[in-house]
C-alpha cells in the first residue's frame, strides 16, 4: 500500500502517468485510469493490443526490487509457468524512471493477462483444484529458483518493517504484543527445503485468471513476493473462504488443498497452521497501512481521498480488534487457587456452565484431573480442566471458561488453541475430546471453527473429537 499522499499527488491531472506513458509506445488517447493501491495502474493500447502500465514513488518501492520482481517472473515465464510478459520500453529498458517534483516514479508496462477473471462465489469444484495446481506449480519452480540479481525480502524483512512502524506508534501496543508472539513463533518454525521459498504473497482471485484450454490460472502482480512458508501463499490465498467458515466454503478450501497436493507435498501440520499465517499477513496488512496514513494532510486532500482515509481506517480498526495478548496456561497453586475460585461467566451463560471453579478444583485435587489458569498480560483471565480417558488414551477437555470481564475479546478462540497445543505439547496425543450443552451456541460455534466434529449427542449435551 502505497502512502495516502503519494496516491493524491500521482493521480492529480495523471500527470506522472501522462508522462512515464511517453517511454512505451502507445496509442494517443488509449491510456485510462484503472487503480491505485501499492500502484498506479493504467491501461493502454498499441498496435491493437491492450497493455498495462505499473508505477509507483521512489517512497513506496525501488527500482531494486521491482526487477528483482522482473527477473522473477521471466524465470516463471522461461520454466512454461503462465504469467504477463514485461515489455521494453522504446529505449530497451525494462524499468523507466521519471523524475518529478514530487521524487523519482519507477515504471514497468506489461501485456495484458490470458484467460478470464473468475469471482470466488462461481468458481466451480474443478476450478478451485485448477487454482491449487496452480499455485503448487508455483512453489514447485520457486524451489529451484536461484537470482542473478539482490533477492526479494523475506519474512524477517516483513517483520523488521512492521516493528520500524510500530515504533512510530507505541500507541499501538496490542499490535506490539501480536507482533512479539509472531516473531516468537516464526523464529521457532522449520525454515527448510520443501516448505519455504518465494512466494507470491496475493494469489487471491484478483490476481489469476482462468485459461480453460489449459484448465489452470494465469498469476500476476509478483510485487509483493518474498521468501517466506508456502503454507502463508496458501493461506493468503484461501484468506476470504476462510472467513466464511460455511460448510460448502470448507468444501472449496479442500478442493484447493487437494489440487495442491496433486501437484506438490503439504504436510498436514502446515494445514493447521493456516490460521496462524493469516495472524502474520493481517498484521503486516496493519503496518501497511498505518504507514499508509501517516504525514497525510487533511486540509490539502480532495474528498475522495478523506473518504479512503475512513475506509483505510475502519479496516485498521477491523485488524485491530482481531489482536489479542499471548494467552498463557499457568499451573495452579497455593498463590493463585483463591483468585481462580472468583473467576465467573456471565448470568446467561450459568445454564450452560453450571458447576463453579472451585467444584472443579476439588474435584481434580482427588480424581486425577489438571486444572489450568489461563492468563493474558499476567492477568488471570480464565480457566479450564482436562483430564485422560485410560480406555482410549484420549484427553477431555472436562471445562474452558473465560471470565464475564473478559468476554467478546477474542480470548475464548485463543484460549482454547492455546489449551490445545498444550495437551498436545505435552502428552504428545492424537484426539483432544469436548462435550457442551445443546443451547450453548457460541461454544458450538468456536469448537466446530477450530476443527472440533461432533461425533454424538444426546438431549443434554454434544460431543466432539478435534484429531491432533
Amino acid at each position: 500500500m502505497m502512502t495516502l499522499m503519494n496516491m493524491v499527488r500521482g493521480t492529480e491531472n495523471d500527470l506522472p502517468a501522462n508522462e512515464m506513458i511517453k517511454y512505451w509506445n502507445h496509442e494517443l488517447g488509449s491510456m485510462k485510469f484503472v487503480r491505485a493501491s501499492s500502484n498506479f495502474i493504467y491501461t493502454f493500447q498499441s498496435n491493437n493490443k491492450h497493455y498495462y502500465l505499473r508505477f509507483t514513488n521512489e517512497e513506496d518501492n525501488t527500482a531494486e526490487n521491482i526487477q528483482a520482481e522482473l527477473d522473477f517472473m521471466m524465470y516463471l515465464l522461461d520454466q512454461g509457468y503462465d504469467t504477463v510478459s514485461p515489455v521494453r520500453s522504446k529505449q530497451g529498458n525494462w524499468i523507466e524512471t521519471l523524475l518529478t517534483e514530487n521524487g523519482r516514479y519507477h515504471g514497468v508496462v506489461f501485456e495484458q493477462a490470458a484467460g478470464d477473471y473468475v469471482p470466488l462465489e462461481e468458481m466451480s469444484e474443478l476450478q478451485f483444484q485448477h487454482w491449487g495446481q496452480t499455485l503448487a506449480r508455483l512453489h514447485h519452480l520457486s524451489e529451484t529458483y536461484a537470482p542473478s540479481t539482490p533477492s526479494r525480502k523475506s519474512w524477517v524483512d516483513s517483520l523488521q518493517f512492521i516493528l520500524s512502524v510500530l515504533k512510530r506508534h507505541p500507541e499501538e501496543f496490542k499490535a506490539l504484543k501480536e507482533y512479539e508472539r509472531i516473531e516468537a513463533w516464526l523464529s521457532k518454525l522449520s525454515f527448510g527445503v520443501g516448505h519455504t521459498g518465494l512466494i507470491h504473497f496475493d494469489f487471491e482471485t484478483d490476481n489469476i485468471f482462468y485459461m480453460k484450454e489449459k484448465s489452470r490460472f494465469n498469476a500476476i502482480d509478483f510485487d509483493d513476493s518474498m521468501y517466506h512458508w508456502f503454507a502463508m501463499d496458501i493461506s493468503s490465498a484461501l484468506r476470504d473462504l476462510s472467513k466464511q467458515n460455511d460448510e460448502e466454503s470448507k468444501r472449496n478450501i479442500d478442493f484447493f488443498v487437494s489440487g495442491y497436493r496433486s501437484v506438490k507435498h503439504l504436510d498436514d501440520e502446515y494445514v493447521k497452521l493456516l490460521p496462524e499465517f493469516q495472524k502474520f499477513s493481517d498484521l503486516y496488512g496493519f503496518a501497511r497501512l498505518l504507514r499508509s496514513l501517516e504525514a497525510f494532510d487533511v486540509s490539502t486532500s480532495p474528498e475522495w481521498a478523506l473518504q479512503l482515509k475512513s475506509k483505510l481506517e475502519a479496516v485498521c480498526d477491523r485488524i485491530r480488534d482481531g489482536f489479542h495478548p499471548h494467552v498463557e496456561l499457568k499451573t495452579i497453586h497455593e498463590t493463585n487457587w483463591y483468585a481462580c475460585t472468583q473467576l465467573e461467566v456471565s448470568n446467561e451463560q450459568k445454564t450452560v456452565f453450571p458447576v463453579p471453579v472451585v467444584y472443579w478444583l476439588a474435584e481434580s485435587a482427588y480424581c486425577g484431573m489438571t486444572p489450568l489458569a489461563l492468563y493474558a498480560d499476567e492477568e488471570l483471565i480464565g480457566f479450564s480442566v482436562y483430564s485422560v480417558d485410560p480406555e482410549d488414551g484420549s484427553y477431555w477437555v472436562m471445562a474452558f471458561m473465560i471470565d464475564q470481564k473478559y468476554q467478546n475479546r477474542g480470548f475464548g478462540r485463543t484460549g482454547m488453541d492455546a489449551l490445545i497445543r498444550y495437551i498436545k505439547a505435552e502428552h504428545h496425543c492424537d484426539k483432544i475430546v469436548i462435550g457442551h450443552r445443546i443451547e450453548n451456541e457460541r461454544a458450538s460455534n468456536l469448537y466446530e471453527s477450530l476443527g472440533f466434529v461432533e461425533v454424538s449427542r444426546d438431549e443434554v449435551e454434544v460431543v466432539r473429537e478435534l484429531v491432533v
